[in-house]
């Protein structure tokens, strides 16, 4: 009876300890694993769980994959091209659908008049860490830039670029022109920005609306 009893509570033990085991290996992956399946629900709740604007401070609270506020970000009134909100963050409307492609990673800015050249600036404080100055790809002629709190931000289809790699940039310093390079069809910034790497929708940053083209575009 002894054995019996012995036995028994041996794999009862080793039962509580795999259960044990399990639930601290699910619980130190959780990150991991929240991050893919907010991935995976598409671009409008990544920018919702990963970034949101508090009611109550008036800024953007950035998060980490469990939802914890980790840091918050004042809002920028500085949009980085003049002109008019041409395509939303996350919009799927039939043109994108036509060309299979997927959700909207970001919002365009276009050219009222049509026009190339209107300077680029970025939305807030960073460093530019890459620099594609050729027309190739979906992006064309680009620009990229890290910001603090893992915010970096994206400047698609330039007609030139004139950062440079590793360049401490601020708002108001110009880091390229608008122009219809890469998958474009027309002259207009594609304005992305990223939190992980995962893009968000660049409105949280931002307060109210571009400011219009001039008639005559600058080069």
């Amino acid at each position: 009876m002894n054995k019996l009893w012995l036995i028994g509570w041996k794999l009862s033990f080793k039962t509580e300890v795999r259960i044990i085991l399990a639930t601290v290996a699910i619980i130190l992956f959780l990150p991991i694993i929240s991050v893919m399946v907010i991935a995976n629900a598409g671009v409008a709740a990544v920018s919702s769980a990963l970034a949101a604007l508090n009611p109550i401070t008036h800024k953007v609270d950035i998060k980490d994959a469990n939802g914890n506020v980790i840091n918050s970000v004042e809002l920028s009134t500085v949009w980085p091209a003049q002109g008019y909100i041409s395509d939303e963050f996350g919009a799927t409307g039939e043109f994108r659908r036509l060309l299979g492609l997927g959700a909207h990673t970001g919002i365009d800015i276009a050219n009222e008049f049509g026009q190339i050249g209107g300077p680029i600036t970025p939305f807030m404080d960073g460093t530019v860490i890459h620099v594609e100055p050729e027309d190739k790809g979906a992006c064309g002629i680009h620009v990229k830039v890290q910001h603090k709190y893992n915010i970096s931000s994206l400047y698609c289809h330039m007609s030139r670029a004139t950062a440079t790699q590793n360049q401490e940039v601020k708002p108001g310093d110009v880091i390229g022109y608008v122009g219809s390079t890469g998958a474009s069809s027309g002259p207009h910034l594609h304005f992305q920005v990223m939190l992980y790497e995962i893009p968000v929708n660049p409105r949280l940053f931002m307060v109210g609306e571009p400011e219009p083209n001039q008639r005559q575009a600058t080069f």
